[in-house]
């Protein structure tokens, strides 16, 4: 990851949450349309850079047989180094007989990296998500995922959430 010459921080913040806002709020106007669901709370950590990771995300829907759209909004600290990440990402709901249900897709990552020295960058890289979800009492659901990520996105994180 390079960090050339200073942005203002500030700016980019603003925009992505914009950006997920527009996204997380678009009413549905059938059930199996991409449209806002449900929302929900995500922590965790990541690798290269090495960071405390704490988000949202958005159930956006099915658009497909089993194959739900979830964008998030992560902020990272850590490595000398503050992160802002707008995730992207597709996944397959894997039908199963229990209450574990398991899911695989993919996504595409735009990261603002800050540096503490001084300097930013922008990012974008794809990457493949992997995990596990189940509803707690009240329709409550919570998950455990793995994200590898290729170029200059974070290599890993490992998160858990809770959708409401």
């Amino acid at each position: 990851m390079k960090i050339p010459n200073p942005t203002p921080f500030r700016t980019a913040v603003l925009s992505a949450i914009a950006l997920v806002a527009i996204v997380g709020l678009t009413p549905s106007s059938h059930a199996g349309d991409i449209g806002y669901r449900a929302w929900g709370l995500r922590a965790g950590l990541s690798d290269s850079p090495d960071q405390v990771v704490g988000g949202v995300h958005f159930d956006m829907g099915e658009f497909a047989p089993h194959v739900r759209w979830q964008p998030s909004l992560e902020v990272g600290s850590g490595d000398d180094i503050t992160s802002l990440a707008g995730n992207f990402t597709v996944v397959y709901d894997f039908q199963t007989a229990s209450s574990l249900r398991p899911y695989a897709g993919g996504e595409v990552s735009a990261v603002y990296y800050d540096a503490d020295r001084g300097g930013s960058d922008t990012e974008i890289g794809p990457g493949v998500v992997g995990g596990f979800e189940t509803r707690l009492s009240g329709g409550t659901r919570f998950l455990l995922e793995l994200h590898l990520g290729f170029g200059d996105v974070p290599d890993a994180k490992l998160m858990a959430g809770w959708t409401f």
